[in-house]
């Protein structure tokens, strides 16, 4: 019973770092590195926007 605390202590910053801090930083990163292309591009048919 007394792993159980640090286990979920861990489990939460684990998760915080994973799903939070770590998608932010990548996407901060990539726009900040090379703008044009982390926004993507448009797509255009027949001169219309798609």
């Amino acid at each position: 019973m007394s792993a159980l605390r640090p286990a979920i202590v861990i489990f939460l910053f684990l998760t915080l770092i994973t799903g939070g801090v770590y998608p932010l930083v990548t996407t901060a990163l990539g726009q900040w590195l090379f703008p044009t292309q982390a926004n993507g591009s448009l797509i255009f048919e027949n001169h219309e926007l798609r």
